[in-house]
């Protein structure tokens, strides 16, 4: 008779018997299906390389005929460059050249290893076809074969292990199943032994189970925590913990007798929540969590965390279970910790506002360095006020060192109750040495420059830079205060805090621009005649020719020199010299247009820019300033100085010159030809082509 292991290992020799010819063929499937795939993408691919290489090489030859038409078969030497170039590419094993009717042309052959060639395993390698077309028409034909040795050793190899990998399935098909039905008797023999354990650990545990309880009975009397059980259908408590007598003074019993979950107890304020999540509890079957106040017999507010679970105890019924913990400490801790961080938050929101504000300041002092005048000043300074004092109203008052009043340069927010201008005397701030000054129209003395009627609190800063002062800020404060009151308050000394940095950063920022703007004129005006100087003039004259260049205008340059300068210094001094060279520029300034620029070129020699003014009316122009001398004295300590007279050259872009240098030295040699000519008198430059003569002295 044979044994259940007997059939089993029967069963699975049938079972491999019928399975590994299937997974036999299935190997020898792979290891054909494989290399045949392979070797096929591989001499596809091969085919279109050589595809590749015959159409490069038809290409070549094709250049060949364009150079010589008639001679192209007979040049040997490019065909041989055409085989040094393919023979770089190691698979190419043979280069065939045909005529149109497919006849091979001599000596256009080329085979690199004629054994590879005529191998057996390239009888069938794969070959490229490209025509040789001139003028439209087919001329000849380009044959390249390339070698498969490499296709067929890496398809052999393929093989190889294609077939290793199927002998190696066929014999696992074949040990698999015996194993299988092995480890399945194995597996069921551990099951019935494991049975018989598990029958002896249930009731092992069935009395741990027992001691278990026991110990949970004793641990919940220990806990410093009420464990109670409620139905949810009486919605009474069916169970509740002795702690609850500690900890609300009311005795278990009068907690289990009480209805509604003892509701009365509930915190009037958390009544609806508490209830809310009981029934919710009951209803859909999940826990919650509970923080709630429950008022105890003596009529204190205790905070608990009550977590609540549902459990079911039979078919239909279920049970509410939960566990009361005492958090009244943690909650005013909490209470006392949210708080603090309030107060925290507080501060760090100050301290972010504070570095917005500095950050703000040192943004407009860098803006101020890169101002070119106090308009673009003023304007930056509008931008940061208005950000630093949003909602406040205010207004910078600049003096003015001429007319020595406050007059208003910017302004922001609502109209300013103040008057544009006024004595300095009027505020009293700069009255009372440049201390700023709070101003109350009903506390504290208000300027007479304020409108009292309509007027907010105000702040008035004078802008003080060493020690000299610039101005004042005025700023209209508006705050959630008693009508009337300035309240000292740290938003308000914040805000006047603030009000008093920026001043100095204004302050600084308008005295160093005005250095600025006085050390500018100075660079470029000239300290004698208070015209401009010579490099203002280059810098001129070139911005100018570009202007007339880009708006096709034309540019008058007219070059000056007073007559006999030399005999009024040693006649009457230099300093008579230097009182006749400033009364002429005051001369010229007077005497041209106001767009005009005039420089002291050098010495007793001045320039005269005139944008678009052609050549007649700069000739005119200049014979007009000659002319007008005859009227033109200078006295100098007491006496009449000699009346001059000038030369003058005349020059005009881009007739005469297309640079300033070229301008200018245009107009110097006219003066030069002036000069020469006997001085007195206009001459205009003469340009390429124009054959303009020099204009007579009585030029109208």
């Amino acid at each position: 008779m044979k044994t259940g292991k007997d059939i089993q290992i029967n069963l699975g020799r049938y079972l491999s018997k019928r399975i590994y010819p299937l997974s036999l063929g299935i190997g020898l499937l792979i290891s054909l299906s494989f290399p045949a795939t392979y070797y096929f993408l591989e001499y596809n691919g091969g085919k279109r390389t050589a595809r590749h290489y015959a159409e490069k090489a038809a290409d070549r030859f094709q250049e060949i005929i364009i150079a010589s038409p008639r001679l192209w078969k007979y040049q040997i030497y490019s065909f041989t460059e055409i085989e040094r170039e393919m023979s770089q590419n190691g698979d190419v094993i043979s280069i065939q050249l045909y005529n149109k009717q497919g006849g091979q042309i001599p000596n256009y052959y080329y085979h690199p290893d004629s054994s590879d060639a005529t191998a057996w395993w390239n009888r069938w390698a794969p070959m490229g076809v490209a025509d040789i077309v001139f003028n439209n028409e087919k001329v000849g034909q380009v044959e390249v074969v390339i070698s498969q040795k490499i296709i067929l050793l890496k398809a052999a190899l393929l093989f190889a292990v294609s077939a290793s990998v199927g002998i190696l399935l066929a014999l696992l098909s074949y040990r698999f199943p015996i194993r299988v039905v092995q480890q399945l008797e194995n597996e069921l023999k551990e099951l019935f032994n494991n049975m018989q354990g598990a029958k002896k650990e249930s009731d092992r545990l069935r009395h741990a189970a027992q001691e278990s309880e026991k110990r949970f009975r004793d641990l919940v009397d220990g806990l410093d925590a009420i464990v109670w059980e409620a139905n949810t259908e009486t919605r009474q408590f069916t169970f509740i913990s002795h702690q609850v007598e500690n900890l609300f003074f009311f005795s278990a019993g009068e907690w289990l007798a009480a209805a509604e979950f003892f509701k009365e107890q509930i915190f009037p304020d958390d009544m609806d929540m508490v209830l809310d999540a009981y029934r919710r509890a009951a209803e859909q079957g999940v826990d919650c969590q509970l923080e709630y106040r429950r008022v105890a017999k003596d009529g204190s507010i205790i905070w608990i965390r009550d977590n609540i679970r549902i459990m079911n105890s039979g078919v239909e019924q279920k049970q509410l279970r939960g566990v009361m913990v005492d958090i009244t400490k943690k909650r005013h801790a909490e209470e006392a910790l949210s708080a603090a961080n309030l107060e925290l938050n507080r501060s760090v929101q100050q301290l972010e506002l504070h570095n917005w504000e500095i950050s703000t300041l040192h943004d407009m002092s860098e803006m101020f360095q890169l101002c070119r005048d106090s308009d673009e000043a003023y304007r930056i300074i509008g931008v940061a006020a208005e950000k630093l004092f949003r909602g406040d109203s205010g207004a910078f008052y600049i003096l003015s060192p001429t007319e020595k009043m406050l007059k208003l340069s910017l302004s922001w927010g609502k109209p300013i109750k103040h008057d544009i201008q006024f004595l300095p005397d009027s505020c009293w701030a700069l009255r009372r040495g440049g201390r700023p000054r709070i101003s109350n129209k009903v506390n504290n003395l208000v300027c007479k420059n304020i409108d009292i009627a309509n007027s907010n609190d105000c702040l008035c800063i004078p802008m003080v830079f060493q020690g000299e002062t610039i101005g004042v800020f005025h700023l209209e404060c508006f705050y959630a205060e008693m009508p009337g009151e300035v309240t000292w308050g740290a938003d308000f000394e914040a805000k006047y805090q603030l009000a008093v940095s920026m001043t100095e950063h204004v302050a600084m920022a308008i005295a160093n621009m005005a250095l600025r703007e006085t050390l500018r004129n100075q660079s470029i005006h000239d300290s004698l005649t208070g015209l401009f100087n010579r490099r203002y003039m280059e810098e001129a004259l070139l911005r100018e020719v570009s202007m007339a260049e880009r708006l096709k205008n034309v540019l008058g340059v007219i070059m000056i020199d007073l007559d006999h300068f030399k005999r009024i210094n040693d006649a009457y001094g230099h300093d008579a010299g230097d009182a006749l060279l400033r009364e002429f520029g005051k001369y010229l300034l007077t005497n041209i247009r106001e767009y005009d620029i005039a420089c002291r070129y050098g010495g007793e020699e001045f320039i005269c820019i005139l944008p678009g003014t052609t050549l007649e009316n700069a000739l005119a122009r200049a014979e007009q300033l000659r002319r007008h001398l005859e009227s033109f004295k200078v006295e100098h300590l007491g006496r009449l100085l000699k009346r001059i007279t000038i030369s003058a050259g005349v020059a005009i872009y881009p007739e005469h010159g297309l640079s300033p240098e070229g301008l200018v030295k245009a107009a110097d040699e006219a003066l030069y030809r002036a000069k020469s000519k006997g001085r007195d008198r206009v001459v205009a430059a003469i340009g390429k082509g124009t054959g303009r003569q020099d204009v007579p002295s009585d030029f109208a």
